[in-house]
């Protein structure tokens, strides 16, 4: 029996998230976002990543594939830069929640830093999956694109959900707001023209429901009404949409690679294959 990768799911949506928030705590720097806004999505980012991290070493499975990961990690190939910028992320993060507590002037140029190795991360995250030729659903740079902008979508609705926790100016909120509604209506396209490109077999229904309306469409609707009229509670609703888009068109995606797959089961393949870049 074989089955959806959860881990590698979860891998994908808690660290996509992460350095989704890096990214936005990043541009926020430009944005008067509050130092406590700032300070706190440092930390919500951390903690992100690191649990990311967490469900990509359950996905090796045993400590064999883990030194095999360790020794292929400069490589280069997509899998192991996907790696490389999960520890990247996290080490700027830390650099940059001591500069920002320390209200130092450094902070800006952490947070470009910030920006750049978050976009890195949230492209690579999906780029070793475009990969695998033999997967058609998967051989598409939309499938990356789809990945990187649902993470930069997460990310940016976390960042203004922390904004509108500790009361942070209107004024920083919308302008933040803005940025997320061109993140959520690139994401929305990314999914649509996944969907309408994509051979993924009985799961269409759910790709188009699940992803491009619900998180697609969703997220756009709740950005749009945020920015437009500063309602907090679109934040939250817009927050969930992208999440549930983002889940579900990574599961999609799984059932698109394999016709038999089973949504409950681990797929049954060579984790090393997926450690190694391709000939």
């Amino acid at each position: 029996m074989v089955g959806i990768e959860w881990p590698l799911i979860l891998f994908t949506v808690f660290a996509g998230a992460g350095a989704g928030v890096l990214v936005f705590a990043g541009v926020a720097e430009f944005f008067d976002a509050s130092k406590k806004s700032r300070y706190i999505a440092a930390i919500v980012a951390i903690i992100l990543l690191v649990i990311g991290g967490c469900f990509s070493l359950l996905h090796l499975g045993n400590p064999g594939n883990f030194m095999a990961a360790a020794a292929n990690i400069f490589s280069f190939s997509p899998i192991s830069l996907e790696l490389i910028f999960l520890g990247l992320a996290v080490l700027v993060a830390l650099i940059y929640l001591v500069l920002v507590n320390r209200e130092s002037s450094a902070a800006k140029i952490l947070g470009i830093i910030g920006i750049v190795v978050g976009l890195c991360f949230a492209y690579f995250s999906g780029h070793g999956y475009q990969v695998i030729e033999a997967r058609p659903a998967w051989a598409t740079p939309l499938l990356t694109f789809s990945y990187a902008l649902s993470a930069l979508a997460m990310g940016g609705f976390i960042f203004l959900a922390i904004q509108a926790i500790f009361k942070d100016e209107m004024a920083s909120i919308k302008r933040i707001a803005l940025i997320v509604l061109i993140v959520a209506v690139l994401t929305a396209l990314a999914y649509l023209a996944y969907a309408a490109t994509t051979s993924v077999g009985s799961a269409a229904a759910l790709l188009w429901i699940g992803a491009v309306v619900i998180g697609g469409l969703g997220g756009v609707g709740a950005a749009l009404y945020a920015y437009m009229k500063g309602n907090i509670s679109m934040i939250y609703l817009g927050l969930l949409v992208v999440i549930i888009g983002a889940i579900i068109f990574r599961v999609v995606m799984w059932m698109a690679g394999d016709p038999q797959i089973d949504p409950f089961f681990h797929l049954g393949i060579d984790q090393r294959s997926l450690l190694t870049p391709p000939q």
